[in-house]
């Protein structure tokens, strides 16, 4: 068997979700829609494999890697999963990165595939065979944006439709660094949340990596009574010395990963334990084989996996059997709004029961793509930039 060619689709995905707005800038805040990335690899025996680079506003520039290293595939044979994804990257002197980590993702993904349907087999038996018969996941239903009712009729709509965890993203309307009146609300919203929906639900809280260490560290303190189970990247990346500061002091604990692509950028916060939990993305973070390699690697610090989601269908069933094959997954992202779409794009077996997926024995990703119905999506705009701004017209980044 021998890979013939590549082929992509590249369209525009509405997110269903209520838009945020700065508080200061007055500008929309969350995308309406995202941009997702599909790469089908095919073969000379009729056999192909799908994989997802979806990077939201990367995905052109993602596209554009892997037609440029269609010539490093064709000939190859697609079983070869760990030569290829090697070789692949030696070929140019340049490592890492967020384009480069999708591209890599969305080929190791489709070889996966093809090689789960050549021998017969779930792509979790190529990753070590399945620990668990489910998979618990999460929604992001926690609504920040509004009031504190808006987000208790959010929560529960997440769990009358049978998600047992609601994540949102608190802090965003914070006019300076360390606002205390944002900080007040949030709390007071996440504290509304939790008497509506009881004390088993987890409740997640994602800062997208904006606010400051300190300002992180107060909301932590102000919330702790309400039990979050995370506070996901509450500081930016790049500094690991602040990550592990928070997490020593933090009464919550912390989360971060999803900005985070060679296994030696996750293999730093490893060996420090700088913080609780980590969140891969696997469709940047080079995919099904980097994946499994970080895994093992926080599984030896006792770090538990609660990986990043933010694409479509492979992606997800990507994410499905790695979290099959890992010892150490605490929690999975999941998005109802594009669930439940799934079956618009793909035929799968993903069924969300008591606030779990179960897993199925199909080969392969255990999915077959809608081509035709995936060709007649459109891409016909780029995903507008967010503007994160302080009262004073100066950035305050994510």
């Amino acid at each position: 068997m021998r890979i013939t060619g590549i082929r992509t689709y590249m369209f525009n995905v509405a997110t269903s979700q209520r838009p945020a707005t700065d508080a200061a800038s007055g500008q929309v805040l969350s995308s309406q829609f995202k941009t997702w990335l599909f790469l089908k690899i095919e073969t000379d025996v009729g056999i192909c494999g799908w994989g997802e680079g979806s990077g939201e506003w990367l995905s052109p520039m993602v596209r554009t890697t892997l037609h440029e290293w269609e010539p490093l595939l064709v000939g190859r044979d697609p079983t070869d999963i760990g030569v290829l994804w090697e070789d692949v990257q030696n070929r140019l002197p340049w490592k890492g990165g967020p384009v480069f980590g999708s591209a890599i993702a969305a080929i190791d993904m489709a070889l996966h595939d093809i090689t789960g349907k050549a021998w017969g087999v779930p792509v979790y038996k190529l990753l070590g065979g399945r620990r668990r018969d489910r998979v618990k996941v999460y929604d992001g239903a926690l609504f920040f944006s509004g009031s504190a009712e808006d987000a208790r009729q959010m929560a529960r709509e997440s769990v009358g439709q049978g998600f047992n965890g609601l994540k949102g993203n608190p802090l965003e309307g914070r006019t300076w660094p360390m606002e205390r009146r944002e900080v007040e609300r949030c709390a007071e919203i996440l504290y509304a949340v939790r008497q509506e929906v009881g004390p088993y639900v987890e409740l997640m809280l994602d800062c997208h990596g904006n606010p400051s260490p300190e300002l992180a560290l107060a909301f932590a303190r102000l919330i702790a009574d309400a039990g979050p189970l995370f506070i996901e990247e509450p500081c930016k990346v790049g500094s690991v010395d602040a990550l592990a500061q928070i997490s020593e002091r933090s009464v919550v604990p912390i989360a971060m990963g999803e900005k985070l692509f060679t296994f030696r950028e996750f293999k730093e916060i490893i060996d420090r334990r700088a913080c609780a939990y980590l969140q891969p993305d696997i469709s940047h973070s080079f995919g099904l084989t980097n994946f499994v390699r970080v895994a093992h690697a926080a599984a030896e610090q006792q770090m538990l996996m609660a990986p990043h989601n933010a694409g479509g269908p492979i992606y997800f069933s990507a994410l499905m059997h790695a979290d099959a094959a890992i010892e150490n997954l605490l929690i999975q992202e999941a998005n109802r709004a594009w669930f439940r779409r799934f079956a618009e794009w793909a035929d799968h077996d993903w069924v969300l029961k008591d606030g779990f997926i179960e897993l199925n024995d199909r080969p392969g990703l255990g999915l077959e793509i809608r081509e035709e119905a995936v060709a007649a999506e459109r891409y016909d705009s780029a995903m507008a930039f967010r503007q994160y701004r302080y009262a004073d017209g100066s950035w305050k980044g994510w």
